[in-house]
């Protein structure tokens, strides 16, 4: 198979927390009036870790870009990334930073994908991943790049420019918008359900 993905790169973005301290400036939802807040690097963690767990069962080799709490840079990982794809496969191998979006009016919402600038291999994995999302979220909102057709958004983020393999950065809903945030980042049912629709991805391009 042309586009087999034999190694998974993930990478939780930010930090997470560090005896009750959060290692991120900002990066996290308002105080809801519950007094319950989401923060994004400990929400990543929790959905890189779902991830893990059914690549696992699935026997599907993956590795952790940043281990630990640390919020380390982007040079880092991205230095981590490639020495792991050197090692495994450039082409056969797939980076995937977990993300969850924000925006200052409270009504934004949505999923999305970014890849880099232009046509790549990456595309395929991000069109795929749209497509095994939209399954198991199709009330939601699904936020499509414009331009060339597919429906991937397209950044010069550090991570996706500079990796030496395909790879990808999800988006996965609004932590400003409370309903997405409470309902879906903030509860187990709804991260297993993010992290479901990545690992479906990378079964479709196992043999």
């Amino acid at each position: 198979m042309e586009n087999e993905i034999r190694m998974v790169l993930l990478d939780a973005g930010h930090g997470g927390m560090i005896n009750g301290v959060y290692q991120t400036a900002g990066k996290r939802s308002p105080v809801w009036a519950d007094g319950s807040q989401y923060f994004e690097g400990v929400g990543n963690r929790l959905i890189r870790d779902e991830l893990a767990k059914m690549l696992k069962r699935a026997g599907v080799r993956y590795k952790y870009v940043n281990e630990g709490q640390k919020d380390i840079s982007l040079r880092q990982r991205v230095n981590i990334a490639n020495a792991y794809a050197r090692k495994y496969g450039i082409s056969k191998t797939l980076f995937i930073s977990i993300h969850s979006d924000a925006f200052s009016k409270p009504s934004a919402h949505g999923w999305s994908c970014f890849t880099s600038i232009g046509q790549t291999k990456s595309d395929i994995y991000a069109t795929d991943l749209y497509k095994e999302t939209l399954e198991l979220f199709p009330d939601e909102r699904f936020r499509k790049g414009l331009g060339d057709g597919d429906p991937d958004k397209e950044a010069k983020f550090t991570v996706l420019t500079r990796t030496v393999c395909p790879a990808i950065l999800s988006e996965n809903f609004f932590m400003t918008n409370e309903r997405e945030c409470k309902e879906i980042l903030m509860t187990k049912c709804g991260r297993r359900q993010i992290a479901k629709a990545h690992f479906n991805m990378i079964m479709n391009f196992q043999r």
